[in-house]
């Protein structure tokens, strides 16, 4: 059986747009099991994320977020893993598996070592890394991923971008392990 997901990038506090155009596309071709959201969830207006808090406005599909890449979008991941009805934040890193079997690993954050060297809350280092890969190797049935999921980009992922985009490589270091 197909397990049908939908995966987008920076949401960037553009709620209302993600959630009206996975409704559209969930009732055209879905059902969809579930929505990934890599890179920046929040954005610098939120304020569009109060409806889907407070239930006055639905996210149509079950949705997964990796944790902040912005020290200034910390704020809102600190009440926990559910962030509204509908949407939960995955955490740092660690390994996720939906009702379907899809097992998924996730790191959240940029790469320290290509900011300060150090990690946060929004950002993963070489430690980091090898946790993860502990926390698989533990499990005696593991047997692969199905995705990896990191906000950051493979690099060269820009070469033949038509503008100039801002690079956000990192994931190279990560691919090699998984």
């Amino acid at each position: 059986m197909a397990i049908k997901i939908l995966v987008c990038g920076d949401v960037e506090g553009r709620f209302s747009q993600l959630f009206n155009r996975v409704a559209a596309v969930d009732r055209k071709n879905g059902p969809f099991e579930m929505l990934l959201c890599v890179g920046d969830f929040f954005g610098r207006n939120n304020s569009d994320f109060e409806m889907y808090r407070n239930s006055s406005s639905c996210v149509p599909i079950q949705t997964f977020v990796l944790g902040p890449n912005k020290v200034e979008h910390i704020a809102f991941y600190q009440n926990g893993p559910e962030l509204c009805p509908n949407v939960t934040c995955l955490g740092k890193k660690g390994v996720f598996t939906a009702s379907s079997g899809l097992r998924l690993v996730y790191l959240s954050g940029r790469d320290a070592t290509s900011t300060s060297g150090t990690s946060d809350e929004t950002e993963f280092n070489t430690r980091d890394i090898e946790d993860l890969q502990a926390t698989l190797a533990m499990n005696q049935n593991f047997t692969g991923v199905d995705i990896l999921l990191t906000s950051c980009w493979p690099r060269g992922v820009t070469t033949y971008a038509g503008r100039p985009v801002s690079d956000r490589t990192g994931v190279d270091r990560i691919l090699k392990r998984f």
